[in-house]
């Protein structure tokens, strides 16, 4: 038997490939003779990034960029395998992630972070 498996991240918890690894660690105990296929997907959030770098043995680039409150972060986006397509995650730099719960407030947050990352992109 093969089964595939295809999971999003979970928000603040878990990357999408982290996901295919415990499911796929579930499933084996059921089902131990079956093939695994992991395919970690994104909607274009958190983990489009590694999941896209993954389906065409592309990179991964750091820079630091600013943060959503105005700190500096380390932020990444991807390079396809051919090198000609960048991969922009909003998340690397203005993700929720980044800022502490009790600090969230939309209107002291900030993109331009993101903004870094598309101008070092091209």
């Amino acid at each position: 038997m093969k089964i595939v498996i295809a999971p999003d991240s979970f928000k603040e918890s878990l990357s999408a490939d982290k996901c295919c690894q415990a499911i796929k660690a579930g499933f084996s105990t059921v089902f131990p003779d079956a093939r695994y296929v992991c395919l970690p997907i994104a909607d274009g959030g958190e983990g489009t990034v590694d999941a896209m770098v993954a389906a065409t043995g592309g990179k991964r680039v750091s820079v630091d960029v600013s943060g959503p409150m105005g700190e500096k972060v380390n932020g990444f986006y991807g390079l396809t395998g051919d090198g000609k397509t960048a991969i922009i995650e909003m998340a690397a730099a203005s993700g929720l992630m980044l800022v502490a719960p009790e600090a969230r407030n939309p209107l002291l947050a900030s993109s331009f972070g993101t903004g870094e990352l598309i101008r070092h992109a091209l």
